[in-house]
C-alpha cells in the first residue's frame, strides 16, 4: 500500500493557517510518508532589536 500524498489543497490549508497565526513560511517540507513540515520565521515587528552602543543597560527584574 502506497503512503498518501498531500494534496495542493491540503498544502493550501498549512500556509494559510501558518499565515493567519502571523507566522512567514521559511521552508516546506512533504516527506514521503505524507507529512507536511513547515518551518516558519518569526514576523520582523517582533523581533526585539539590538540596543544601540553606549546605551544605558535595562534592569533585570529579580525573581
Amino acid at each position: 500500500m502506497r503512503a498518501p500524498r498531500p494534496t495542493e489543497a491540503a498544502m493550501r490549508r498549512v500556509i494559510t493557517a501558518w499565515k493567519e497565526a502571523g507566522l512567514s513560511v521559511g521552508q516546506m517540507e512533504v516527506t514521503p510518508e505524507g507529512r507536511i513540515i513547515i518551518s516558519a520565521t518569526p514576523p520582523a515587528e517582533a523581533t526585539i532589536p539590538a540596543p544601540a552602543p553606549g546605551a544605558p543597560r535595562q534592569w533585570r527584574k529579580q525573581p
